[in-house]
């Protein structure tokens, strides 16, 4: 005769077992030990490790209106920003009782749409979003309802919501004026399409707003917009930029994340220009990947790139508190915090 299926053990079979009530069971579950002697809190531990006793997270979500799942949506889950961003976040859900549950978009918003449709369809408690666009009314209008959600690293234009992101501007007025204090006479800024992307933007916008500063008559014209997974593209669009350098003057090139700056180096490297001798290389540090391990990867690439590091795990760490905050109190006041960045510089922009 085939046996049967064990039968799932509920929460009366351990009350039944341990020869106490239904509710002494609970209160324990709930650990409210303080109602409870110490010899009946010792028996029914006893009888549900014996039992192998699994409390049922749906019939518990019914009775607190919570599902302790959050989604986290992220635009490019494959890049080193974002495992990074992603593990910040895990280290703090975990600890926390949540389980968060990560899409990825693709950097499209009509697929984090899509996504967050899907999450908010599983009861999700809230959402960590990582968002594809910055000009956003599904996200604004869902956020307007009272349901919480917070932003991390790019930001969503036209509405107040939760943030944690990094200062975005000033690194690049810094690069900028270090650039220019080693002599740097063309400065350029090498950039994927930014016009959707709000940290993109807001570094594309600092680098036009510093060249202005200094006199630069149509700084739009040194923004090298490339397509990162085409080489020849990269490499085309630097090597126009450095044949427009005047006669005498050093060009220097920014690139507006890790990706691009890396992206960069390789294409500079390709036609044979040393750094920073005819071409000086920048931009942030974006990944964390070698600080767990105490150093900075920046340091050993060509001799050393002069980088400002953000900090994507504190950040994802950090989005997540603020996640949990707004699901137990959806009436706090909104709130906007930001990272510090940190400059470096290295031997690929010192002319002197």
């Amino acid at each position: 005769m085939p046996q049967q299926p064990n039968k799932r053990v509920t929460i009366n079979d351990i009350a039944n077992m341990a020869g106490v009530s239904k509710a002494t069971v609970s209160r324990y579950l709930n650990g409210k030990y303080n109602l409870m002697s110490a010899e009946t809190r010792q028996r029914i531990e006893t009888v549900i490790a014996f039992s192998h006793y699994r409390p049922s997270a749906t019939a518990r979500s019914l009775k607190t209106q919570r599902s302790n799942l959050v989604g986290v949506v992220i635009a490019d889950i494959a890049s080193p920003f974002s495992a990074a961003l992603v593990k910040g976040a895990d280290s703090v859900f975990g600890g926390e009782g949540y389980i968060p549950v990560f899409v990825d978009t693709d950097d499209s918003p009509d697929r984090e749409e899509a996504s967050i449709r899907s999450l908010l369809a599983h009861q999700v408690d809230g959402l960590l979003v990582n968002t594809a666009a910055m000009h956003n009314p599904y996200l604004i209008d869902l956020a307007n309802s009272g349901f919480p959600v917070v932003l991390c690293d790019r930001e969503i234009r036209d509405f107040n919501f939760d943030i944690v992101t990094a200062d975005y501007k000033k690194p690049i007025h810094d690069l900028f004026d270090h650039l220019t204090g080693q002599g740097y006479g063309h400065i350029g800024i090498c950039t994927q399409e930014y016009r959707r992307n709000s940290v993109r933007t807001d570094r594309v916008d600092a680098f036009l707003d510093a060249s202005r500063r200094l006199g630069v008559k149509r700084p739009e014209e040194n923004v090298l917009v490339v397509k990162i997974n085409d080489a020849k593209s990269v490499s085309g669009a630097i090597r126009r930029f450095i044949d427009r350098t005047p006669k005498g003057t050093v060009p220097a090139i920014i690139g507006v994340n890790t990706v691009t700056l890396m992206s960069s180096y390789y294409a500079l490297w390709k036609m044979g220009l040393s750094i920073p001798g005819e071409v000086g290389l920048c931009g942030p540090d974006d990944w964390d990947w070698s600080r767990h391990a105490a150093w900075d990867w920046p340091e050993v690439i060509g001799g050393g790139i002069t980088t400002f590091k953000t900090k994507p795990t504190q950040l994802g760490a950090q989005a997540a508190w603020m996640l949990i905050r707004r699901i137990n109190n959806p009436n706090a006041s909104k709130q906007r915090v930001l990272i510090p960045a940190e400059l470096t510089t290295r031997a690929s922009t010192m002319l002197s």
